[in-house]
C-alpha cells in the first residue's frame, strides 16, 4: 500500500453537473470522502458541468458524450435516441486518453463496469477497483456469454478488484462468470452524503404541508423497471393521503393519466428531494431491480419509514431496522400488477406506518453503510 497521500482517479458515466444535481451524488461523496483524507482527487466524467475553480480537489474534467448519459439513464436514453451511441464511443476514447495523460496514479476507481471499467481503465497498470452497481450488473447479464466472460476476464487480467453495492448484485454479478471474480468481490453500499437536511416539523413548513397532513413521496426515474405505477396504486388506496413523486422520464404522461390525483413534482435538486422525503410519513418504493437502494438510506437516515417490495439487500436491512417493511408477493398475484400490498384490505398493512401515533419509527435515525 502506498504511504501518505495517493493520487486517485475517479472514472464514471454519472456525476453532478451543478450544485443541488442528483446524478452520482454517491460518486461526489465518495470522491469527498477521498480528498478529506488528504488524497488528491480527479474525476472523470461525461458532459458539461461547472468548470473546477483553480486548485479544487476533487477536480473534476468533463468529457463530451453527445448527450449519451445522464437523465434517465444512458439505456433510456440510446432508446430513445440510438445516434447517441457515437457519443458514447467518444466519451470512451477520450476518457482513456484523459485517464491516461494523468500520468502516474496509485489507484483508479471505476464506478460502473460499462464502460468506466471496461474498456476506459481496463489497460491501465495502476490499482483498479470496480464498482458494480445494479444497472450495470443486469446490463452485463443481458450480454451474450462469449462477451460477459471477456469484458470480466480482461478486467480480472488487470488485476482489478470488485465492489458491490449488495449481497443480492455480487451472486447476480458472480453467476455464471470465471471462477475466480468471486475471490476478488467485496460488499460495500455507495457512500452517502446528506449535507444539512431540516427535521420533520421544519421540513414541512418549508414545504407548505400542514402537519397533521398525511403525506407519502415516492422518488425515483419514471421508468418502467422501477415499477412507479405499483407503488402508486399502493399509495392511492390510503384515504387522505397526500401522494408525490419526484422524478421525471418517459413514463410520465402515462402515469399522470392514471394516478390524476397524485402531484408529480419532476426532477427536483437533490436537497430539495430530501427535504420532502424528510417531511413524509412514508417512503414507498415498488422496485424490485436495486441492490443497496440509495433512496431507501436516504429516506432512513433522515428518520422516514419505508414500505418496499423486495428487492437487493432490503430484506436483510429490514431484520434490523423495524422503519422497513418489505412486504412479499405471497400470494400468487402477478407482479405486473400491484400486488399484494396494493389489494384493497391488504392495502391496509400500510396504514400503521402512515397514522400518526402508531409507531415511534421516526425516532430512529438509521444509516446503511
Amino acid at each position: 500500500m502506498p504511504k501518505g497521500p495517493e493520487r486517485i482517479a475517479f472514472v464514471t458515466t454519472s456525476y453532478p453537473s451543478r450544485a443541488g444535481d442528483p446524478a452520482g451524488h454517491f460518486v461526489e461523496a465518495e470522491a469527498r470522502r477521498e480528498a478529506q483524507q488528504g488524497h488528491r482527487v480527479t474525476v472523470l466524467a461525461p458532459g458539461r458541468g461547472t468548470p473546477p475553480a483553480p486548485g479544487a480537489n476533487p477536480r473534476v474534467i468533463w468529457i463530451r458524450d453527445g448527450g449519451a448519459f445522464g437523465w434517465p439513464g444512458a439505456v433510456a436514453r440510446l432508446r430513445h435516441r440510438p445516434d447517441r451511441v457515437w457519443g458514447m464511443v467518444r466519451f470512451v476514447r477520450n476518457a482513456r486518453a484523459a485517464l491516461d495523460s494523468l500520468g502516474e496514479l496509485d489507484r483508479v476507481v471505476a464506478h460502473f463496469i460499462v464502460p468506466s471499467a471496461w474498456p476506459i481503465s481496463s489497460r491501465s497498470c495502476r490499482r483498479l477497483e470496480v464498482v458494480a452497481h445494479g444497472s450495470d450488473v443486469r446490463l452485463l447479464a443481458r450480454l451474450p456469454r462469449r462477451a460477459r466472460m471477456r469484458v470480466l476476464g480482461e478486467l480480472l487480467a488487470a488485476g482489478a478488484r470488485f465492489r458491490v453495492v449488495s449481497n443480492e448484485l455480487l451472486d447476480q454479478l458472480c453467476s455464471d462468470s470465471p471462477a475466480e471474480l468471486r475471490s476478488r468481490c467485496s460488499v460495500r453500499p455507495c457512500a452517502m452524503d446528506l449535507g444539512t437536511v431540516p427535521d420533520r416539523e421544519e421540513a414541512r413548513a418549508q414545504l407548505g404541508v400542514s402537519p397533521d397532513e398525511r403525506l407519502v413521496v415516492v422518488v425515483g426515474r419514471l421508468v418502467r423497471g422501477k415499477r412507479v405505477g405499483v407503488a402508486l396504486s399502493a399509495a392511492t388506496l390510503m384515504p387522505a393521503t397526500r401522494v408525490v413523486v419526484i422524478g421525471t422520464g418517459p413514463e410520465r404522461r402515462e402515469l399522470g393519466g392514471r394516478h390524476p390525483s397524485v402531484e408529480f413534482c419532476g426532477q427536483l435538486p437533490r436537497p430539495v428531494a430530501l427535504r420532502w422525503m424528510a417531511a413524509a410519513d412514508a417512503l414507498i418504493t415498488a422496485s424490485r431491480d436495486e441492490g443497496a437502494p440509495t433512496v431507501v438510506r436516504e429516506a432512513r437516515a433522515v428518520g422516514t419509514p419505508v414500505v418496499a417490495a423486495p428487492s437487493g439487500d432490503l430484506a436483510q436491512w429490514a431484520a434490523t431496522d423495524p422503519g422497513i417493511s418489505v412486504i412479499r408477493a405471497s400470494l400468487g398475484i402477478s407482479t405486473d400488477r400491484p400486488f399484494p400490498w396494493c389489494q384493497p384490505g391488504l392495502g391496509l398493512r400500510m396504514l400503521p406506518w402512515l397514522c400518526k401515533g402508531t409507531t415511534n419509527h421516526r425516532s430512529l435515525r438509521r444509516k446503511h453503510g
